[in-house]
């Protein structure tokens, strides 16, 4: 039993390491990036924050800065877990520099030339979006998303859609609005272009929402071998009150973090209750804080 509790905790180590560096080298490869970007801006031409290349990295790099707390936190209370909101936003972001990517390699570099992956470009529209995708499959692989999450996560990207269709074709260069920078209309017509656009944001939404399930999917799997299907309820318990114990042992403050979503695993695949886990949890870690404390 005590070597479940270790692979446990190990688990949920591993994953708040990885989560850490993660967030840090996805932070810093974007906002270096963007910073080069914008100091080697003389005035002319079009300006840095006209491009979805620095917002999509922009928001990859704000979405790893949320997390980055959380990884610490997670380290020193072994026990990992975001917001739904910090998630979400992970996902969003890896849809737009996803998408960077892809339009980078398969419409700009074709059109536009070679240094759509060179220089800067080759670190915001490669490195940084690589990494972005690598890492968030990596770090979050306990959650599964909705298609309307799927769908949800996509609005970033749909605005800036938007944004562009109205500043270059509605309103147009003449007239104060945006060179069309990233020839839209060159080749075809921009409905057209947007009907891509959309398509590539769906299809790559929905790509990295199947590959982010299947991995949930084998996390929960991994999680599950730990316990056999005849153990007694009898038995459970104990293994909360240990897990309890360990936990309650190594924590440090006056926190103390309930996984609820083992136990919930735990209760639909026993015929136990999620109330009993909890308090046989409770109690041990406690018992584990008091002996801790008094000596």
């Amino acid at each position: 039993m005590k070597q479940k509790k270790k692979y446990l905790i190990a688990l949920e180590e591993t994953r708040s390491i990885v989560a850490l560096i993660s967030g840090i080298l996805v932070f810093c490869s974007a906002f270096v990036s963007i910073f080069l970007m914008a100091k080697r801006y003389n005035g002319s031409g079009t300006h840095p924050l006209q491009y979805f290349t620095v917002w999509s990295n922009l928001l990859s790099a704000i979405a790893a800065a949320f997390m980055i707390p959380y990884a610490v936190d997670g380290i020193r209370k072994k026990r990992f877990a975001l917001p739904n909101w910090i998630v979400l936003l992970q996902y969003s972001g890896a849809i737009c520099v996803a998408t960077t990517m892809v339009s980078a390699l398969a419409l700009i570099w074709p059109t536009q030339g070679i240094s759509a992956v060179t220089g800067i470009n080759f670190w915001l529209h490669i490195v940084s979006p690589a990494l972005t995708i690598v890492l968030f499959q990596c770090v979050e692989t306990g959650v599964s998303f909705s298609r309307k999450a799927a769908i949800f996560a996509l609005l970033p990207y749909w605005t800036y859609m938007l944004i562009y269709f109205i500043m270059v074709v509605l309103i147009g260069k003449e007239r104060g609005g945006w060179s069309d920078f990233y020839k839209t209309t060159a080749f075809w017509s921009p409905w057209l272009s947007a009907l891509l656009m959309l398509a590539i944001g769906f299809a790559i939404s929905f790509s990295l929402r199947l590959l982010h399930n299947k991995l949930a999917t084998q996390y929960w799997k991994r999680i599950a071998k730990i316990w056999s299907r005849d153990l007694e309820p009898t038995q459970l318990l104990i293994e909360a009150f240990g897990l309890g114990r360990y936990i309650g042992s190594r924590s440090l403050g006056a926190e103390l973090v309930i996984p609820l979503d083992i136990f919930r695993m735990m209760a639909e695949r026993y015929d136990i209750s999620l109330d009993q886990l909890t308090k046989a949890y409770l109690r041990g870690a406690l018992d584990a804080i008091e002996e801790r404390t008094t000596k």
